[in-house]
């Protein structure tokens, strides 16, 4: 009896400890699962948000520097881009969780932040505005001042790196090295890219992330308007970004645009990474003019293109200058839109529209978003290169104008109704 009691016991431990494994091995499948395919992996994003704690005066509010011109000319008004002294300051902000992008939830007027690491350095200022965040890339403390006003609200936060916490670190970190390695097998395998047609070869927001429960899916259907120019803006964030980086910088803007201001989707119809890279906007698809929330009066008449980055003070990357031009080369050809001459455009107004409602411009075909909006934006150095834009647009349209040509969308039954939604 016992002799036998003794035979069965090693057997015991042995199922045991094969059960053991067994589950041991389904949890780590389980866990590794989202990162067995053909695209890398990203993992889910994250918001969260705070409400902006009291602000310290640090000193009076400069000039105005220019008075609110009489009805019916550009509107200046003096609190849009203050130069003067800055009069207010919050304290160091701790924030709830790391976070990649932060930003003020639905304001459009302009302000800065800066964050760091807990302990490290602070990164340098960035002005932001118009329902925009900023991207600084892991992050765990934050400071926002301002010129003129007394900020107040609640301080969006996005995490696209799935560090919010060490373990998520870890998980990540983990699931990153089996997605490059199954990645890799399939390169070997003798998997290859389709070829691309005679357009951008879009980055498709199924590949930024912005679909799935966790990506940003769009409120709503789009309206769609009608393209007769181009407005080019830069998104205010770090330009040192690897091109990695770059599809979590997107989605974390689409984030923001949607769950911190409360729009329908992400602002833009396209936007171009320093690498050259093209991504897709807004929902509703790249030919059809969909109608997005990028130059406030003038969002159902024009598309918008945005490069990730800063260019206040530094130039745009060639390869972004040439990304932005085949965008713009192809959306106005699919609309039968020349590159050159003006474009006449009505304003629907708002408050930080240049023009009132009602008022007529008269524009290039591609503009910046400051010939437009009360902003700063795209950025000096941006806004000098327009020209170049415009010239390699103008080449590239001519080039293929002997190619077969694109499909014309028919245009949708809400065309022209004016509608504008965020």
């Amino acid at each position: 009896m016992s002799g036998n009691a003794h035979t069965r016991s090693p057997r015991l431990a042995r199922r045991a400890l094969l059960a053991l494994g067994a589950l041991l091995f389904a949890g780590l499948a389980w866990l590794l699962a989202p990162a067995l395919s053909a695209a890398p992996y990203a993992p889910p994003p994250v918001d969260f948000e705070q409400a902006l704690p009291p602000v310290e005066r640090v000193g009076t509010a400069p000039a105005p520097r220019a008075r609110i011109a009489a009805a019916g000319e550009p509107q200046r008004r003096a609190a849009v881009r203050h130069k003067g002294r800055v009069t207010y300051r919050t304290p160091v902000i701790e924030a709830p969780g790391r976070f990649d992008v932060a930003g003020i939830a639905g304001e459009m007027r302009p302000y800065e932040l800066r964050a760091r690491e807990r302990g490290g350095s602070w990164s340098r200022w960035f002005e932001a505005g118009n329902g925009d965040p900023v991207w600084f890339g892991g992050a765990d403390e934050l400071q926002i001042r301002t010129r003129g006003w007394r900020p107040s609200g609640r301080i969006h936060y996005v995490n696209v790196s799935g560090d919010s916490t060490l373990a998520d670190a870890a998980l990540t970190a983990a699931r990153r090295a089996v997605s490059s390695a199954v990645i890799a097998a399939a390169s070997l395998l003798g998997s290859q890219a389709s070829a691309q047609p005679p357009k951008p070869a879009f980055i498709t927001r199924r590949q930024w992330g912005a679909n799935g429960p966790d990506g940003c899916p769009p409120r709503r259907k789009p309206d769609r308007g009608k393209v007769r120019a181009a407005v080019v803006h830069h998104t205010v964030n770090r330009n040192d970004y690897s091109e990695a980086e770059a599809p979590a910088m997107v989605l974390a803007i689409c984030r923001f645009h949607r769950n911190g201001n409360k729009w329908d989707d992400i602002g833009y119809n396209a936007l171009v990474d320093r690498f050259g890279n093209v991504y897709q906007g807004r929902a509703g698809g790249m030919v059809r003019p969909v109608v997005g929330a990028h130059a406030q009066g003038f969002n159902a008449v024009t598309t918008g293109v945005a490069v990730l980055g800063t260019h206040t003070a530094l130039r745009a990357s060639t390869a972004a200058v040439r990304g932005v031009a085949r965008y713009i080369a192809w959306k106005l050809a699919v609309h039968n839109v020349p590159a050159t001459g003006k474009a006449r455009l009505r304003s629907s107004g708002g408050p930080v529209s240049r023009y009132p409602r009602g008022a007529v411009v008269r524009t290039k075909r591609i503009v910046g978003h400051r010939r437009l909006g009360l902003t700063g934006c795209p950025g000096d150095k941006l806004n000098r290169q327009l020209r170049k834009v415009r010239k390699l647009t103008k080449r590239r349209m001519k080039r293929f104008a002997n190619a077969e040509p694109q499909p014309t969308p028919p245009p949708p039954p809400d065309e022209g109704s004016g509608a504008v939604r965020r």
